[in-house]
């Protein structure tokens, strides 16, 4: 190889490594937002189950282990918070109070 042909590599390679170090940026910038894309379409996602629970009778919340207050709480929960998360910790909390209620020989609820 000339030299000339070193000169002209090395002379193209800092403006190859700003195109590799955009096209990366452009890679991560994407990334990062169909992320947020995903985060906001599972708060609706959440939120939808939420209200579809709300709309359920007091027999069918009893049904699943929960009270409307366990609903009342779970929807004032942090916009991107899980609020199904707290009915499931609601609904096995009132699960292992009942089992224990019933091993010590407690009248149910």
């Amino acid at each position: 190889m000339t030299y000339h042909g070193e000169t002209r590599r090395t002379a193209f390679a800092p403006a190859g490594e700003l195109v590799a170090a955009l096209c990366l940026s452009a890679v991560g910038v994407a990334a990062k937002g169909l992320r947020a894309v995903e985060t906001i379409g599972r708060v609706m996602e959440r939120r939808q189950v939420m209200a579809e629970i709300a709309h359920l009778d007091d027999h069918m919340l009893r049904d699943i282990g929960v009270t409307r207050a366990d609903v009342r709480d779970a929807v004032s929960a942090p916009l991107f918070e899980d609020p199904t998360q707290l009915l499931v910790v609601r609904a096995k909390e009132r699960r292992a109070a009942a089992r224990l209620a019933a091993w010590r020989g407690y009248p149910a609820d």
